[in-house]
């Protein structure tokens, strides 16, 4: 009965993290329809961007606090726990609101840094300091959200956290339907901050049926904060390199054209859709059987562990890589094309995403690669490598816009994150002497065949189908819907004869489930 309801558990939370990314995918095409790629999307999404940079600060609270508030359930009083609980709401709110009065007052110069293709107009510059300034509040609701959620998955209560993006995008998706006409990008800035409110509160409810009651402490000497707020350091400093990056991206692809930004950023995120739904939730299920290991000293089983999930992670993104790159055109056809989103910003989209394609493998085995080396006690690895990896992406930034505009934005992205990948596996191969390298290499060969023949289907499939259809819209459709069919076909056969250990793990899971 328990892995049952551990099964049923797991179908609902990917249910609701794919319901949430495909209200994502339609909220996207909705500013895609109402603003273009456009100076007015590049203020927002520069915004968010920055926004986005801070709340790496929350995935360190979060991640820092539910081991520490897990032992409190286990060992101490509830009215000890709701005090923990309440300290750590209250510090981390307080120095979160002080964090945005700062750049609220700084938003000017921030601008100037890191946007400074916005302060060649003066009407554009007091609308993205406006836009960054509405858009700060968010930070307060991200904290209260970060100890919230982190309380809930201490109690292994995962489906309010699972929905938080379903809820916040249908805030965004009634605005755009309803509200874009009358109040513009401000609006949807307010809108913004409601949607991370929205996220905040969807998880109380049952925040207070677990015990918990919300009263002012503050102790900024208690141990449990203190230890807590010193492992927050090294996993803020890597996620918040991460981000960014990302931030940085954003800023040279500022100063190439207006909807520049925009251009890079959709392509990002429909880069990254796969590697969010399937990558990090299979990272976050591996975590704990590679710290079980560890702290067995089974090493036998923790490299054989360590490589099955690499494996499985290489059997999703290698294909899902090579049908994006292959399908750009109809995907973002389909997703953004219509309204102010014209095709010249599509093409310069399509362009962006080919060269982002590859990146999403790296992420995904770099995922597990972090896991790992936390798993091990070793957060200082993953730190220094984000900070490789950061400077890598600069220098060729520099050298790519120039020849290929945003389109080397993204290339020299995809180059670090496989670089740095790549030193990351160099490293933890010394580290555990050795992980089977071989077994991984000649599986990232079998797999990548198996999507190279994949990938000629779906080209054909695309070719007749854009061909053959007069409405580009409905030739897109028609095309992403056989391609998935047939190309997933050709891949799942090939896989077959190509003997890959984890596929036919997979197929005797599937015909057992079906068999119960």
């Amino acid at each position: 009965m328990a892995g049952k309801r551990v099964i049923k558990s797991s179908i609902i939370v990917m249910l609701l993290i794919v319901g949430g990314k495909v209200l994502a995918l339609v909220r996207d095409a909705l500013i895609a329809e109402k603003f273009g790629a456009t100076y007015i999307t590049d203020i927002y999404n520069f915004s968010l961007g920055l926004v986005y940079l801070l709340t790496t600060i929350s995935y360190g609270l979060t991640t820092t606090f539910i081991p520490l508030n897990s032992e409190h359930i286990e060992k101490s009083s509830s009215e000890k726990r709701n005090k923990f609980v309440n300290n750590i709401i209250t510090v981390s709110t307080f120095f979160t609101i002080i964090i945005t009065v700062v750049l609220i007052i700084f938003s000017k110069q921030i601008i100037y840094l890191f946007g400074h293709g916005f302060t060649s107009n003066i009407y554009i510059f007091n609308q993205s300091v406006e836009i960054i300034r509405i858009m700060l509040l968010s930070l307060v609701f991200v904290t209260l959200q970060s100890v919230v959620t982190g309380v809930l998955q201490s109690h292994k209560k995962f489906y309010e956290p699972a929905a938080m993006a379903l809820v916040s995008n249908l805030v965004y998706i009634i605005y755009l339907v309803f509200l874009t006409a009358k109040y513009g990008i401000k609006g949807f800035a307010v809108a913004t901050v409601i949607g991370f409110f929205v996220q905040f509160a969807i998880n109380l409810p049952r925040y207070r049926k677990l015990g918990y009651r919300y009263k002012f402490v503050m102790n900024l000497k208690d141990s449990d904060a203190l230890s807590m707020f010193k492992l927050m350091i090294p996993i803020v400093i890597s996620t918040s390199v991460v981000q960014l990056n990302l931030f940085i991206n954003r800023s040279f692809a500022n100063n190439i054209y207006f909807g520049a930004v925009t251009v890079l950023d959709y392509s990002n995120k429909v880069n990254t859709l796969a590697y969010e739904v399937f990558a990090i939730g299979i990272a976050m299920i591996v975590y704990p059987t590679l710290s079980e290991l560890a702290v067995k000293k089974d090493i036998l089983k923790y490299k054989k562990a360590l490589v099955n999930s690499i494996n499985i992670i290489m059997i999703i993104m290698i294909p899902a890589a090579v049908a994006i790159g292959v399908l750009r055109h109809p995907l973002i056809n389909v997703i953004f094309r219509r309204g102010a989103f014209s095709l010249e910003a599509s093409n310069l989209t399509s362009s962006a995403l080919l060269f982002y394609c590859p990146a999403m493998i790296a992420y995904g085995i770099r995922d597990i690669l972090n896991k790992a080396f936390y798993s091990i006690k070793d957060a200082k690895t993953p730190m220094v490598n984000s900070f490789v990896g950061i400077i890598i992406n600069i220098i060729i930034n520099f050298v790519l816009i120039k020849y290929m505009k945003v389109s080397g934005l993204a290339l020299a992205t995809t180059i670090s994150a496989i670089i740095t990948t790549i030193l990351m596996m160099i490293g933890l191969n010394k580290k555990l002497n050795g992980m089977n390298i071989g077994k991984l290499f000649f599986s990232f060969l079998k797999i990548a065949l198996s999507s190279a023949a994949m990938g000629v289907c779906i080209y054909a499939v695309n070719y007749i189908c854009m061909s053959n259809t007069a409405s580009f819209m409905k030739g897109s459709m028609i095309s992403i819907l056989v391609s998935f069919i047939l190309g997933g076909t050709v891949y799942l056969i090939c896989l077959y004869f190509a003997k890959i250990e984890e596929y036919e793990y997979l197929i005797r899971i599937v015909k057992n489930k079906i068999a119960v």
